[in-house]
This record gives C-alpha cells, sequence and structure tokens, in this order.
C-alpha cells in the first residue's frame, strides 16, 4: 500500500512539474473577470452584416469576461450562449440580445460583458459604419 502511494506521488510531482516546466499552460484562455483574449474574440467573432456593408470589420479593442453565474456554478453546470449585438459607428456595443443559450443566467452574464466592450468600428470608405455581430461564449465551471 505504501508504494502504491510513493508512485501515485510521484505521478502528481511529475505532472506538476512537467506543467511548470514546459509552460503547457494558456495565457489565450478566457477567465472569468479577467481581460478579454484579443485574439479569442477575432477568432469566434462572425458577422451578421453582409461583408459588403463595410470594408474594414470591427476589431476588438477591450473587454472582460462574463462572469460564471453563481447559480449555475452550486449546480456544477456548464454553459453555452450565443450572443448577437452591434458594434456601433463609436466602437460601442448595443442592441446585446441572446440567439441561443443553455440557461438564461448565461445569457445575461454574457449580455453584461458584452455592453462594456469596445470595438475599433467596422469601417465603408473610410468612414465608420454600424455593423451586426454573433460571438459564442462556452461557461464551464
Amino acid at each position: 500500500m505504501s508504494q502504491y502511494l510513493v508512485d501515485r506521488g510521484f505521478a502528481a510531482l511529475s505532472l506538476i512539474t512537467m506543467l511548470l516546466l514546459c509552460d503547457c499552460s494558456s495565457p489565450n484562455l478566457a477567465i472569468e473577470a479577467n481581460p478579454m483574449p484579443e485574439k479569442q474574440v477575432a477568432t469566434y467573432m462572425t458577422s451578421v452584416t453582409p461583408s459588403s456593408a463595410y470594408d474594414t470589420p470591427p476589431k476588438f479593442l477591450k473587454g472582460y469576461v462574463p462572469f460564471f453565474p453563481a447559480t449555475e456554478s452550486k449546480r456544477r453546470h456548464w454553459g453555452y450562449v450565443v450572443v448577437e449585438f452591434s458594434v456601433t459607428a463609436d466602437g460601442a456595443t448595443s442592441d446585446i440580445r441572446p440567439i441561443t443559450a443553455t440557461a438564461y443566467s448565461f445569457a445575461e452574464e454574457a449580455m453584461y460583458a458584452v455592453q462594456n466592450w469596445r470595438f475599433a468600428p467596422a469601417r465603408k470608405h473610410g468612414q465608420p459604419v454600424v455593423v451586426r455581430m454573433r460571438l459564442p461564449f462556452t461557461f464551464r465551471s
């Protein structure tokens, strides 16, 4: 029995050492209430507005990751939300709506976060234009 505990302890220590030395943790993961990674937004955000309505798409500048809803974390649920919103000519977000969600509490948290995000607006012939965007969020506890 003691050899079993030593082997398990060694395996755990080896795993921790490997993660620290290999730097396998990804700095681009979105972690609750931290700044949202720009690359993650750029990768998953899609335009609902036809691409002919703009020359340059909006670019995410700053915002925070949504909080995990307290009611769902107690139940240890995961969640998924797709939020649709407009990026205005001044780079703010407006008309934020959930398209689909596993629970409304996830949609609420995603909408609260997106309402404070800022973008470089989309442009058509050098002038800022309003565009409609869609972005999925996955919540894991």
